[in-house]
């Protein structure tokens, strides 16, 4: 075989091709002459960084005024590059120096990120530093497969390197063939795959699958369709996996219904003892085309864990298409899934989660100006959320390269998201496209190298875009549109703070449940057993023994049995509040699902604990996440977990007593109207005051199976609401169409209000249930209840709409509050808890 028949062959290309070549690599070559541009690729947002704080080493160390530059600095978390200020590793003149970190065990990388020393001097001596990755410590690690090369010098430079998966236990960073000084202000080691924004939405589930064959055994077909029936368990004989014959590169293929922007896809490798390593190197792609089953289409990463019932996470970062592939690349294999989860792009922000941005200074590029007057930075956090351009209301730059808008918090924040309002008149909204939201405390090249944690992908006019940081920390967030010279418009910006309210009157699900840890730390105030944090005091001071305690163990874990499957809200831990041990808790994963396989580490995550701060409360919102077990692990390092309390609170809210149900008789519209002999379902039955929801009764709306459907209740006025009620239909059938159901309120009819805010989404699917979904003074003249991504019926019983405030002293003059509810009828969380009652049956 030729060596060099991998490289594409591409034909002599005429005249026209080469001047669009040419013109390409001018503009290439005038972007990369300018400042501030990091050298690599774009790092997962949310990746873990598997060096912070892993012992490194190097091969000498400098030492001045200073002190001595050992090789821990260039792993302390901390970016600054400024010689004076110490946090730098430093070798003497070696040949060849080299540094080395060791991450404990064998990961998989998926990038490698350098911060250069950004003084006056020596910049230029990191040119050719090579990033190694591997197993061996053979000379210095210098021997490992390398991943990529430093090119950029500037003072200051962030270079991202990617590894794409290449695994090792060290990481070495070696500057080869000359005597140098080996310089390191930060690196930064990511782990290949990402972390999932919570409550993203399973694009996958149910949607029609195709694989190259089908296998068969005793425990029948292993169709495509297993892959996404929304069942994790990994055992073969459970007869939940999709399996092909040994096939040359077999693959698996699902359906989206629709072009889809993806955040990530996790694929659920089988657990038994057989063929866990059959999975290696297989391929995630998304794209538009069927062509060779979408193998052609393009590639957001590979399947490098082979252990038993793994549970691969890769990050797609907004990659757009109608089907996602999985393909086994270059060999004869079997390619068995357990299930495949394609999340949604975008996150839904905590209810009642503060605007960090709102009326803070902001700065952009340059200022754009016409007879509307000057589109300056501050109209992008201004408050209002219109988006047509002749309201005056958006910021807007000239026609610039790699334009930027920057918003100053005032202080550090931990960012849980970004909402991006883009401009909704006919002109101008693909502009809009790739830019990115980047988080740090950096101002150097206008915040542009600072942390990533996120895309925009969604172009369309008047689009709200929802990117999650998942906590990243900073004072500045800078919006940027790279690679390109554009004019960047943003009709608002909201930055949401990490954490969220919790529901009122929510009721702790974890209270006195049994629960168990890594290990059991104990001292001469007792053992700190896993109990000690469901026992109902908040109290964090260590000498009076409320507080879990592990060992010094490797990913220490701390798990709660709620008892049974539940919704949960969020999920509240109290750190531990003397002066000792507090930072402890850094990084911190909350974990909600059904599964105790490895102690819960696999389930879905809800949020990362980053306030460290002694006696720190950290709110975590889980938006509904549903499951069994609660776990909290370290991951990455070894550490004691120590928590002084755990609430996990119940989905729904207790809302005030006797406020007004300001929906009561409103006009109502929904998507369309079904219409059986019982009458025609109008949107109006939902807000008639009658609660009861048998379908017989003709009180319940009703759509025709759309697509996305929806109802809407005009309050008439801007309104600041507390809480939404929705009853559920009671019959025998169809409760569980309700099943995602997003409550939005807002001031705008765009789309049928389905890009406003959203304050909850609904997961009882039982019949006759009752929904309370919190806002906690969510305000806006519109109430939208939608079933997004997929084509459903929607069927209302009853939508109660609760103002946020009190009820008026008795004998004032105002509306009447809503009827009390029967509470022996309903469960602890304010659900109904009937059964199930006979009616007339709808088409499915």
């Amino acid at each position: 075989m030729n060596p060099c028949s991998w490289i594409p062959q591409r034909p002599t290309p005429g005249p026209s091709a080469r001047m669009e070549f040419l013109w390409h690599l001018f503009m290439m070559i005038g972007i990369l002459a300018r400042t501030g541009m990091s050298q690599g690729c774009t790092p997962p947002p949310g990746a873990q960084n598997l060096a912070l704080g892993r012992p490194a080493t190097q091969s000498s160390i400098f030492e001045d005024v200073t002190g001595k530059a050992v090789a821990g600095k260039a792993v302390d978390g901390k970016r600054d590059g400024k010689w004076v200020q110490g946090s730098c590793s430093h070798t003497q003149l070696d040949t060849e120096p080299w540094w080395n970190v060791d991450l404990g065990s064998r990961q998989s990388v998926s990038a490698v990120i350098v911060k250069n020393r950004e003084d006056e001097c020596c910049g230029e001596r990191i040119r050719g530093a090579q990033i190694r990755v591997g197993d061996s410590l053979a000379d210095h690690g210098k021997q490992n497969p390398i991943c990529g090369t430093i090119t950029d010098t500037r003072p200051g430079s962030v270079s991202t390197i990617c590894c794409n998966g290449l695994e090792g236990r060290y990481v070495t960073i070696v500057i080869p063939g000359r005597a140098e000084y080996l310089t390191l202000c930060e690196v930064e080691v990511l782990a290949q795959g990402c972390t999932p924004p919570p409550g993203a939405q399973n694009l996958a589930l149910g949607r029609p699958a195709t694989q190259s064959s089908i296998f068969e055994d005793v425990t029948g077909k292993a169709v495509a369709g297993k892959a996404v029936d929304g069942k994790r368990d990994g055992k073969w004989v459970q007869g939940s996996c999709s399996h092909t014959q040994l096939d040359t590169e077999p693959w698996w293929n699902v359906d989206l219904g629709s072009r889809q922007s993806v955040s990530a896809v996790i694929v659920k490798n089988r657990e038994d003892e057989c063929c866990g390593e059959r999975i290696r190197g297989a391929q995630i792609r998304v794209g538009d085309s069927l062509a060779d089953h979408g193998k052609q289409n393009p590639i957001c990463g590979t399947i490098t864990d082979t252990r038993p019932g793994s549970v691969s996470t890769i990050c797609c970062n907004g990659l757009e298409g109608r089907y996602v592939t999985i393909v086994i690349p270059g060999r004869a294999e079997c390619l068995t899934l357990c299930e495949v989860e394609v999340l949604a792009q975008g996150c839904t922000p905590p209810p009642g989660a503060q605007n960090l941005a709102l009326g803070r200074p902001a700065t952009q590029s340059s200022i754009f100006e016409d007879v509307t007057g000057k589109a300056v930075a501050g109209k992008a956090v201004d408050g209002k959320r219109d988006g047509k351009w002749v309201q005056g209301s958006c910021s807007h730059t000239q026609l610039d390269t790699e334009p930027w808008w920057n918003v100053d918090l005032g202080s550090r924040q931990s960012v849980s998201a970004v909402i991006v309002k883009n401009r909704e008149d006919e002109c101008c909204g693909e502009r809009i496209r790739g830019a990115q939201i980047r988080v740090g405390d950096s101002l150097a090249d206008h915040g542009k190298q600072n942390p990533i944690c996120g895309t925009i992908t969604d172009t369309r006019p008047g689009s709200v875009s929802t990117i999650c940081c998942n906590g990243l920390e900073g004072r500045y967030v800078t919006i940027v549109i790279p690679g390109r010279a554009e004019c960047l418009t943003l009709c608002e910006v909201e930055v949401l703070a990490q954490g969220c309210t919790p529901p009122p009157g929510a009721w702790n699900l974890a209270l006195g449940h049994p629960a168990t840890q890594s290990s059991i730390f104990e001292d001469v105030t007792g053992k700190a057993m896993a109990e000690k944090a469901v026992d109902g005091k908040r109290d964090g001071k260590w000498v009076q023994g409320s507080c879990s305690h592990t060992q010094f163990d490797t990913e220490p874990w701390w798990n709660v049995d709620l008892g049974s499957r539940q919704s949960v809200s969020v999920v509240i831990v109290k750190n531990r509040e003397d002066e000792c041990c507090g930072e402890r808790i850094r990084g911190a994963q909350i974990h909600v699902g059904d599964s105790l396989a490895d102690h819960g580490k696999q389930n879905p995550i809800c949020g990362i604990i980053t306030d460290t701060r002694p006696g720190s409360v950290s709110t975590i919102c889980c938006n509904g996440l549903e499951g069994r077990y609660v776990t909290i692990v370290i991951p990455g390092r070894a550490e004691y977990l120590t928590l002084c309390e755990v609430e996990v609170l119940a989905q729904g809210c207790a809302p005030p007593p006797g406020a007004q149900n300001l929906a009561l008789g409103r006009p109502a519209t929904q998507s369309s109207i079904f219409e059986d002999v019982t009458g025609k379902a109008v949107a109006g039955k939902a807000v008639d005051g009658k609660r009861d929801g048998k379908w017989v009764q003709g009180s319940c709306s009703h759509t025709q199976l759309d697509t996305e459907p929806w109802w809407n209740v005009d309050l008439g006025s801007r309104q600041s609401v507390s809480a939404v009620i929705v009853k559920n239909r009671e019959d025998e059938c169809c409760g569980e169409r309700i099943r995602g159901a997003q409550i939005r309120v807002g001031d705008s009819l765009a789309d049928h209000g389905k890009q406003n805010p959203i304050c909850g989404t609904i997961t009882d699917t039982r019949p006759g249930s009752v929904s309370t979904i919190c806002c906690n003074g969510l305000e806006g003249r519109y109430v939208t209840v939608v079933i997004p991504g997929r084509a459903e019926y929607l069927t209302l019983c009853e939508v109660e709409v609760i103002a946020q405030g009190c009820a008026p002293p008795p004998g004032a003059a105002g509306p009447s509050p809503t009827p009390h509810r029967d509470p022996s009828a309903e469960g602890p969380l304010g659900q109904t808890q009937r059964p199930g009652q006979g009616g007339v049956s709808l088409p499915v």
